[in-house]
C-alpha cells in the first residue's frame, strides 16, 4: 500500500512540475511586420514565426490552415535556395517595358536570336511567347499556348526554304501541368534554358536548366537555378552570350506596372555559393535580391573589362551593316575591318582567324544535324553516328580554343607586346 501511494504522489508531483514548466515557457515574440513584408526582405524565419502564429490562431478556432501550411513548405524549399545564393558578378541594369525587353537583349550572332512569337510568326500571342533562332538559322525553340492557361516548349527545323517542319513538344520538359516559356538554347544545342511555373517555383515564374539525352531522346529532369535569379517575383529569361563572356537575365521583382529589370552579368565557368556564416543574415539576402549591383563587383578589372565588352557588343550591333566583324583590341579600341589593322603580322593572322571562325561555326552546324539524326536512326548504326558526334566534339573544342589563341596573337601583334 505504501508503495502505491508514494507512486501516485511522485506521479501528481511529475504532473504538476511539467505544468509549471509548460506555464513558464515564454510564449515566442513576434515580428513586428506582416508575413507579406518578412518574405519581400527575404527574412524567412520571421516569416516561418508569423505563419505558426497564424495556424495556431486558426486552430483555436477550428479553422482550417490549409493555406498557411502551404506557405510553411514554400518557405522552407525558399531557405534551402537562400544557403546557396551563387556568386554572381552583375555589371549593369535596365529597366525597361515587358514587351520590349528583348529588344535590349543584345547577342553575337554565333549565339542565336530571340523574337517575340507574335513578331516572329505573325500571329497574336496573348500568351507572350518566345521563339529562340539557333545560329546557323535551321531550327528554332518557342514557348506556344496549349489552351487557356497551358503554356508548353516545342522545337521546329528551318529548311532551305524557309519552310518550318511541323512542331514537336520538347519531351521530358513538358510532362507535367508548369506554364514553360523563354526558350534559350546554348551553342552545344543540347543545354536548354527556360522558365516555368509549377511545384518547384518560388513564385511566378523561375528559371530552369535541362540537357538533352540522345539515349533517351528526351530531356532530363530540369533543376532550378536557385537565387539570386529566381526569387518570389516572376524571373524570366536567362540567356548566355559565350562569345562575348555575358549573361542576361530578366525579372520583375521590385518592378510596377509592366517593367521588368533586365540585368547583365559575367557567366560563371563553375557555380560557386556564398557561404551564408562568413556573410550574415542580411548581406546574404541583400545578395540574393541583388540589391545592389556594385557589392557583387569582386574583380574591379573584370568588370571594368566586362562593360567594356557589353558597349562593344551594343556599338557592334549598330554598325553592322558596314563591319565585317568585331574584334575587341583594347578596352577603348574595336576593329572591323582588316584594314583596321596597322601592324603586317596581325593583318596577316585575321584571315586565319577568319577562316577558322568559319570552321568552327560549319562543325557546330554539323554538330547540330548530328545531334538531331541521331535518335532516328537504327540502333545498329548508332555506334557510329556516336563516334561521328564525338569526334565533332573534340574537333569544336579545338577549333574554339584555336579562335581564342589567335585573337590573343592579333592582339599582341597590333598592340606591340
Amino acid at each position: 500500500m505504501k508503495r502505491i501511494l508514494m507512486s501516485l504522489l511522485m506521479l501528481v508531483a511529475l504532473t504538476s512540475l511539467q505544468a509549471q514548466r509548460k506555464k513558464a515557457l515564454p510564449k515566442p515574440v513576434l515580428p513586428n511586420m506582416t508575413v507579406e513584408e518578412a518574405l519581400a526582405k527575404y527574412d524567412f524565419p520571421s516569416a516561418e514565426l508569423l505563419i505558426n502564429n497564424e495556424i495556431a490562431t486558426l486552430k483555436k478556432a477550428k479553422q482550417p490552415t490549409f493555406e498557411q501550411e502551404a506557405k510553411l513548405q514554400w518557405l522552407r524549399k525558399a531557405q534551402i535556395k537562400l544557403n546557396a545564393v551563387e556568386k554572381v558578378t552583375f555589371i549593369d541594369s535596365l529597366i525597361v517595358p515587358h514587351n520590349e525587353a528583348l529588344k535590349h537583349i543584345r547577342l553575337s550572332p554565333e549565339c542565336g536570336t530571340l523574337h517575340r512569337y507574335s513578331d516572329f510568326f505573325h500571329k497574336a500571342d496573348s500568351m507572350d511567347c518566345t521563339v529562340f533562332k539557333s545560329q546557323m538559322g535551321d531550327q528554332i525553340f518557342f514557348s506556344q499556348a496549349d489552351g487557356q492557361e497551358s503554356v508548353s516548349l516545342y522545337t521546329c527545323d528551318i529548311y532551305g526554304d524557309n519552310s518550318i517542319s511541323k512542331p514537336t513538344i520538347l519531351n521530358g520538359l513538358s510532362d507535367n501541368e508548369e506554364k514553360q516559356n523563354y526558350p534559350f538554347v546554348m551553342t552545344d544545342g543540347t543545354t536548354i534554358y527556360f522558365a516555368a511555373q509549377g511545384t518547384e517555383s518560388l513564385g511566378g515564374y523561375d528559371i530552369f536548366m535541362s540537357r538533352y539525352d540522345p539515349d533517351e531522346h528526351r530531356f532530363l529532369s530540369p533543376e532550378n537555378i536557385g537565387m539570386p535569379f529566381n526569387s518570389p517575383a516572376n524571373d524570366y529569361l536567362y540567356a548566355i552570350d559565350e562569345f562575348n563572356n555575358l549573361g542576361w537575365f530578366i525579372t520583375d521583382r521590385n518592378m510596377s506596372g509592366d517593367s521588368v529589370c533586365i540585368y547583365i552579368f559575367i557567366p560563371n565557368e563553375t557555380r560557386q555559393v556564398y557561404v551564408p556564416e562568413e556573410l550574415g543574415a542580411d548581406t546574404l539576402r541583400s545578395f540574393a535580391r541583388i540589391n545592389s549591383i556594385s557589392d557583387t563587383w569582386r574583380d574591379e578589372m573584370a568588370v571594368r573589362a566586362a562593360q567594356f565588352r557589353l558597349r562593344a557588343l551594343k556599338a557592334s550591333t549598330e554598325e553592322k551593316e558596314n563591319a565585317e566583324f568585331d574584334f575587341i583590341v583594347t578596352d577603348n579600341q574595336i576593329y572591323h575591318k582588316t584594314t583596321d589593322f596597322r601592324n603586317e603580322s596581325a593583318r596577316n593572322q585575321v584571315g586565319i582567324w577568319l577562316q577558322t571562325r568559319k570552321q568552327l561555326e560549319e562543325t557546330q552546324h554539323l554538330l547540330t544535324l548530328k545531334r538531331k539524326e541521331y535518335p532516328n536512326t537504327l540502333s545498329n548504326q548508332r555506334e557510329n553516328i556516336k563516334e561521328e558526334i564525338l569526334s565533332l566534339e573534340a574537333n569544336e573544342e579545338r577549333l574554339f580554343n584555336q579562335v581564342k589563341r589567335l585573337e590573343k596573337e592579333i592582339r599582341k601583334a597590333e598592340l606591340g607586346l
